[in-house]
C-alpha cells in the first residue's frame, strides 16, 4: 500500500504548510525571548560599568544602553507628555503619560562644545480618565540639576495611525517623538539619545521601568502554542493516516 494512496495529496500539501508556519511562529517567539533576556544580561554588565559624563563635546563613543551622568538645567517650557503609556512596572493597566523634558548641559568652563541640551525621560504620570488634558501637577527642579539615568537611541515609540510624529510639533501631549524632528522644532542642538532617567528629583513621578526582559516568559508561553499546534497536526495526519489505511486494508482483504 503506498503513501499516496494512504494520504490524499491536498489535505496533506495543507497540513505541512500549517506545520511549516507554526514551527516557524514558534522560533520566532523563542528568538524574541531569547532576545530580551540577551538585552537583560547586556544592561546588567554594563551597569557594572563606571557612568559616562555627557557635556557639551559631541559623543567620541556609542553610550547605547549605557549609564550616563549629565549636570544642566530643565527647559521646563519644552516639556512634552508622551501619550497612552502604561506604568512600567507591568503590572498597573492603568494609561499615563511619559515625562519628556530637555536638559540644557552645563558646559564646563572654556568649553564651547556643540551640544546643548540632551532630552529626558523623567518618569510616569497617570492620565486623568475623564479629560486626558487635565494634568496632574508635578514639580520640575528648579535650578542645576545632576541626572543618571540610561542611555536610549531613541525615544521609545507606540504604535500610532495616521500622521508622522514631526505632524505633533508643537503639541504638548504626543503619541511619539523624533529627537532630529524635535532638535528641528526646538533649535535645540541635542545630543541623539535620550536618557531614561534613574535617580530621584524629587518631582513625584514614577520610574520603576520595565527591566529589559519584560514579557521574555509570555513570548515562552507563545512558542509552546505554536509548537503545540504543530504538534498536534502531526499526530492528526498520522492518526487520519492510520484510519485510512486499515479501512483501504479492511476493504482489500474482503470477499
Amino acid at each position: 500500500m503506498t503513501a499516496r494512496r494512504i494520504f490524499s495529496p491536498l489535505p496533506l500539501a495543507a497540513a505541512l504548510m500549517v506545520v511549516a508556519v507554526t514551527g516557524a511562529l514558534g522560533n520566532w517567539q523563542l528568538n524574541r525571548a531569547h532576545e530580551k533576556e540577551a538585552r537583560a544580561e547586556r544592561l546588567q554588565a554594563l551597569a557594572a560599568q563606571p557612568p559616562v559624563v555627557l557635556s557639551t563635546a559631541p559623543l567620541s563613543q556609542v553610550v547605547t544602553d549605557r549609564t550616563v551622568r549629565v549636570t544642566g538645567r530643565f527647559d521646563t517650557a519644552r516639556t512634552v507628555l508622551l501619550d497612552n503609556r502604561p506604568h512600567g512596572n507591568g503590572n498597573d493597566s492603568r494609561a499615563g503619560f511619559l515625562v519628556l523634558t530637555p536638559l540644557r548641559v552645563t558646559a564646563p568652563a572654556g568649553d564651547a562644545g556643540a551640544m546643548q541640551a540632551v532630552l529626558v525621560l523623567r518618569g510616569w504620570l497617570p492620565r486623568d480618565a475623564q479629560d486626558r488634558t487635565r494634568i496632574a501637577p508635578f514639580p520640575t527642579p528648579e535650578g542645576e540639576v545632576s541626572i543618571e539615568g540610561t542611555a536610549l537611541a531613541a525615544v521609545p515609540r507606540v504604535y500610532s495611525l495616521g500622521q508622522p510624529a514631526s505632524a505633533e510639533a508643537g503639541s504638548k501631549i504626543r503619541q511619539n517623538v523624533d529627537i532630529a524632528a524635535y532638535a528641528a522644532e526646538t533649535g535645540l542642538a541635542l545630543h541623539p539619545l535620550v536618557i531614561e532617567q534613574r535617580n530621584d528629583t524629587g518631582d513625584g513621578l514614577a520610574r520603576d521601568w520595565a527591566p529589559a526582559d519584560l514579557g521574555a516568559d509570555r513570548h515562552y508561553g507563545y512558542a509552546f502554542q505554536w509548537f503545540g499546534l504543530a504538534a498536534l497536526t502531526v499526530v492528526l495526519v498520522v492518526v487520519l493516516g492510520w484510519r485510512r489505511a486499515r479501512r483501504l486494508a479492511a476493504g482489500s482483504t474482503a470477499p
